[in-house]
């Protein structure tokens, strides 16, 4: 396929995938409001075991007592991160359960193409639901302010994060042709997450933790991102937390595509592309 041939695959794509995605528009008001929803019951809980929203143990931890900012930042910033999952991860799956992943596996176009496609849908979807959220939060009385000298470098920092995660995605996306079954996985995937990134926690609280966390690029954005934020600096060096992204970027998109072509040839070899 041609440069221009591609990029119409593309751009059909994204067209399709929106398309699909705001036939239900409450959809939107649902994934913009629950992430804050759901941080409620740990705000009251904070209130049931210290009597406050905050204690000295964590603003030890994090350098700030306000918990519940702290834990918003991570339900908007980890979105990028189950959407992906979600998104481009089980995308595939969803074109068998549409009955149309026979059409795209017998058409001239090249199944990594395809998920260009619906990753980039899914990033325009996932950051208009941030900037929504991130407009809702601003105007509530949760401690967070939004000014350019803090968006900025905090777009840098997502968009890094982006990058690599979703070519972690599009590893997954084969692994799901090969075992036919994604939900089991993607919510192992999503507590595998929530236990060793600081999405709801510091994880200085447990070495373990702390060790694996480092491993995985959302944690380096999250404290990046709550440092400019909530603290009104670079908690950890901007630079050198690029750095770090970008080689993780490079690692994860270089792996994710050797895994999914070489599962894309082992589904094709064994004709189990298609089967449930």
């Amino acid at each position: 396929m041609g440069i221009d041939a591609t990029a119409g695959v593309i751009r059909a794509e994204v067209s399709k995938t929106l398309r699909i995605y705001f036939a239900y528009p409450v959809i939107v008001v649902f994934w913009a409001l629950f992430p804050m929803l759901w941080v409620v019951p740990f705000v009251f809980q904070g209130r049931a075991l210290v009597g406050s929203a905050s204690s000295a143990a964590f603003e030890q931890l994090t350098g700030s007592g306000n918990y519940l900012a702290f834990v918003l930042i991570g339900a908007m910033v980890s979105n990028f991160v189950f959407s992906g999952i979600w998104g481009v991860g089980n995308s595939l799956r969803e074109e068998t359960y549409w009955g149309t992943m026979e059409y795209i596996i017998v058409s001239p176009t090249n199944l990594l193409v395809v998920l260009v496609g619906k990753t980039l849908a899914e990033a325009l979807v996932t950051t208009g639901i941030v900037v929504l959220q991130a407009v809702i939060i601003s105007v509530l009385p949760f401690g967070i302010s939004f000014t350019v000298a803090k968006v900025l470098p905090v777009l840098l920092l997502v968009g890094l994060l982006m990058v690599g995660f979703y070519g972690f995605t599009i590893a997954f996306a084969g692994f799901t042709l090969l075992i036919k079954e994604v939900h089991g996985w993607t919510h192992t995937l999503e507590w595998v997450f929530f236990l060793f990134s600081p999405i709801r926690y510091p994880v200085q609280v447990n070495p373990v933790t702390q060790l694996v966390s480092r491993l995985i690029p959302l944690t380096w954005a999250l404290v990046a991102i709550r440092g400019i934020i909530l603290l009104n600096r670079n908690e950890v060096s901007l630079g050198r937390t690029v750095l770090i992204l970008l080689a993780m970027d490079a690692a994860l998109l270089v792996g994710g595509w050797l895994v999914f072509r070489w599962l894309e040839r082992k589904t094709r070899r064994d004709g189990t592309v298609a089967m449930h």
